[in-house]
């Protein structure tokens, strides 16, 4: 394969099940890539994923390639832009530690920029508890749509640092749709997203008054967009001759 790609991943984890959780995370991503690829670890407040510190006999599944660390913890945006500009790769995987990748996940997501050449972000399907992204069983269908927790896209872009912590994966994709891009998401393979598990343990409080920030800034700077893209970001919903309900529907605001 002459594309190499880079996944950038964020990581906080101060109780055994967290770490446990992105262990796993990691493992699946190495052992379901078809292809070799670069895992930047970029860990906050805690040491415990230093490529010395994880040992035994299967360190070369778990061990990240470059691991940078910020102690005391800088916000994740930054930690992740600091991921980005570490990477090596022609691509850059935005993921998560409670994001469980399925088999081919680098064959899915690369296939979207061969096919597509509009493409500025590629996503898969997803499972998420008690909910669906996607249809229930693969399909071979590629539709237009994102899928933040697990989002690939050509190197060069960065999150917008201006935002705190939950909205500048979809100002990214407000800005490729700018710029001509458009996010595209298979229906060939899903994820396994398990949802707010460092979130709802760590900084409950914290995460939800960064939420609304965030959100304010969002909604203050694409709030007038005519875009199908932001209509679905928005509400989740785009109906022919009904599209603006898409931007009228209420929402769940947390300011």
């Amino acid at each position: 394969m002459n594309k190499s790609i880079s996944v950038v991943l964020p990581i906080l984890a101060p109780t055994p099940f967290l770490r446990a959780m992105t262990e796993f995370s990691i493992r699946t991503l190495r052992m379901h890539a078809d292809y070799e690829f670069e895992l930047v670890v970029v860990e906050a407040e805690h040491d415990y994923f230093t490529p010395i510190g994880m040992m035994g006999s299967d360190v070369s599944v778990r061990q990240p390639d470059k691991y940078l660390n910020f102690t005391p913890k800088i916000g994740i945006v930054k930690e992740f832009n600091a991921g980005v500009d570490a990477a090596t790769g022609d691509y850059i995987v935005h993921t998560g530690s409670d994001v469980i990748a399925p088999p081919h996940w680098d064959t899915e997501l690369l296939r979207l920029f061969d096919d597509y050449t509009d493409c500025g972000v590629a996503s898969l399907s997803a499972f998420e508890p008690g909910w669906i992204i996607g249809p229930p069983q693969p399909l071979d269908m590629v539709v237009e749509g994102m899928y933040s927790p697990f989002m690939m896209w050509r190197k060069g872009w960065r999150l917008d640092e201006a935002y705190k912590r939950v909205y500048p994966d979809s100002d990214l994709v407000m800005r490729m749709y700018d710029q001509g891009l458009h996010a595209y998401r298979t229906c060939r393979a899903h994820v396994h997203h398990l949802l707010r598990m460092t979130n709802d343990r760590v900084e409950f409080a914290e995460h939800n008054r960064q939420l609304a920030l965030d959100e304010g800034l969002f909604y203050q700077r694409w709030g007038k967009s005519p875009r199908a893209i932001f209509g679905l970001i928005r509400s989740g919903q785009w109906t022919y001759g009904r599209e603006y309900e898409a931007f009228t529907r209420p929402i769940n605001l947390h300011q």
